[in-house]
């Protein structure tokens, strides 16, 4: 049985970051500073433009407490269930109730 290739779409990877990092309820900057990079690097990050290194991979999933699988969108587990949405909504629809969500439990 051969191994199938599978490429990274990093797109999808920041969408992922950007959806956990608001429902946790922090700005770039902030989990930027925990990660160790920059804010420029994390905007990079969310939007695809850049690709993102096992060790912040490893850090993104200790600070969510999810699998890597989760940021790298292999899975749904309990803490991301927003794969299950993305058919009926875009990842700017989903930021948009979440960002409802948090201003009606403030």
């Amino acid at each position: 049985m051969a191994f199938k290739s599978v490429e990274p779409n990093f797109v999808k990877i920041g969408q992922n970051i950007k959806i956990m990092r608001i429902r946790k309820g922090v700005t770039q900057s902030e989990l930027a500073k925990k990660l160790g990079i920059s804010q420029t690097h994390m905007s990079n990050l969310e939007h695809g433009r850049v690709s993102v290194n096992l060790k912040v991979l490893l850090r993104l999933s200790h600070y969510f407490s999810c699998g890597v699988d989760a940021l790298l969108g292999l899975t749904l587990n309990t803490e991301v269930k927003h794969q299950e949405a993305e058919d009926k909504y875009t990842a700017e629809e989903l930021l948009d109730i979440l960002k409802v969500l948090k201003k009606q439990t403030v």
